[in-house]
């Protein structure tokens, strides 16, 4: 199914505190939204809004120990590891991959689905989210990938984070981490299936992952 804005915009949201927008979320199952961890980790829970104001309360968040990504432990700590490495203090204090779930009550937008085929150089993909606040969607180019992480050759700025990159049959493959200003750095689908896989695993008998 082709990405069309209209879509896209059912399924992306915008990430809101009491200021205002501050990243990007997208549906991916029934009361359920993906994001950058960085973009709610020091946010208070009870201020958090997804969707347009007053948007859904978010009542939990959630997100995996770096031990927890199991088979792909190795490609979950060189995503951290590169995230340290570009902008340092910022990421040192989520000790594991730059994703989060939110629980939101109420959701029921169409969720992406996940791609598991791994996201190839010179590869078109689209990038829908709320940089500023604002609606936008962006195109460009895979620049660089490994089983971890890829790059992106765009600029999308601040609120962008959290966006979901989408390919051009309208799949996940990605989640934006860095928008850095030689390329957009995101998580690519192989962390994605663990990270979703583990927790939806674990959300079934226990309900959130810590």
């Amino acid at each position: 199914m082709k990405p069309t804005p209209r879509r896209l915009r059912r399924s992306v949201l915008p990430v809101r505190n009491r200021n205002g927008a501050i990243g990007t979320a997208t549906a991916v199952s029934e009361g359920l939204a993906l994001t950058a961890l960085h973009v709610i980790a020091w946010e208070d829970p009870a201020t958090l809004r997804l969707g347009c104001d007053p948007g859904l309360v978010v009542c939990d968040v959630a997100t995996l120990p770096l031990t927890d990504y199991q088979r792909v432990h190795e490609q979950a700590s060189r995503s951290l590891w590169r995230a340290q490495a570009m902008v340092g203090d910022t990421v040192d204090a989520l000790g594991t991959v730059d994703l989060a779930l939110l629980a939101v009550p109420g959701l029921n937008a169409p969720p992406l689905q996940p791609r598991e085929r791994p996201v190839e150089v010179g590869e078109h993909v689209v990038v829908p989210g709320y940089p500023g606040g604002q609606w936008s969607i962006t195109r460009g180019p895979v620049t660089g990938a490994d089983d971890a992480d890829f790059a992106v050759r765009l600029l999308l700025g601040p609120g962008a984070s959290g966006s979901p990159v989408v390919d051009q049959d309208g799949r996940l493959v990605g989640v934006v981490t860095l928008d850095h200003e030689v390329a957009t750095i995101c998580v690519g689908p192989g962390l994605l299936a663990a990270f979703l896989g583990q927790f939806l695993a674990v959300s079934q008998e226990s309900g959130l992952p810590r």
